[in-house]
């Protein structure tokens, strides 16, 4: 079980559970949508145990959560059930179940650079998965829309190069160093 703040969280083996990437990117939800007076219509990809969807509906958001596990999806659903959220939550590879657009999208990516086995589990290693994102999210976003990607100082694909290349303007908006790694926030935002 994992606590933060209000919410509890189921976070069975079969998905990732919140560490401290999954805190920086809740700090930056929690700077990124209170201040906004309408309610966000965000989508969450990769959603896991739904920790970050979970505290995004209760910050205000109307959430959508994807993952590509489909234990992720289930227990979404449950975490939001046990947190009295409401989200939509379906099984999709990045955006490829997904039609709708968005205000903001939030992904804490596999950004590991290789497949070195965590916890067991060798799907959190980042692939291609970034660079598939963000060569796809922008068709998923409103005109004044905004993406907050979380990337590692390991991370290999140059994440601020290709939303630049993609047409954003990107912006750092926080840090966490640990002892392995610094974590980063990207705010991209569409040009």
């Amino acid at each position: 079980m994992f606590y933060y703040k209000n919410l509890k969280i189921d976070d069975p083996s079969s998905v990732y559970s919140p560490r401290e990437d999954s805190e920086l990117m809740a700090e930056a939800l929690e700077k990124f949508i209170k201040p906004r007076a309408t309610k966000l219509r965000a989508i969450e990809i990769g959603c896991g145990s739904g920790f970050l969807s979970i505290l995004a509906s209760k910050l205000g958001a109307k959430i959508t959560s994807v993952d590509i596990n489909p234990s992720a999806i289930s227990t979404t659903l449950k975490n939001a059930q046990m947190n009295n959220v409401q989200l939509t939550a379906f099984q999709s590879d990045l955006f490829e179940n997904v039609s709708n657009k968005f205000d903001l999208i939030f992904f804490n990516p596999p950004y590991l650079p290789d497949n070195d086995n965590i916890d067991g589990k060798e799907t959190w290693a980042e692939g291609n998965t970034i660079a598939r994102f963000i060569t796809q999210a922008k068709a998923h976003l409103i005109p004044n829309g905004s993406i907050l990607l979380l990337i590692s100082s390991l991370t290999k694909t140059p994440a601020l190069n290709l939303l630049k290349k993609q047409g954003f303007t990107v912006e750092i908006i926080a840090k966490k160093k640990i002892p392995w790694e610094e974590l980063s926030i990207i705010l991209a935002k569409p040009i």
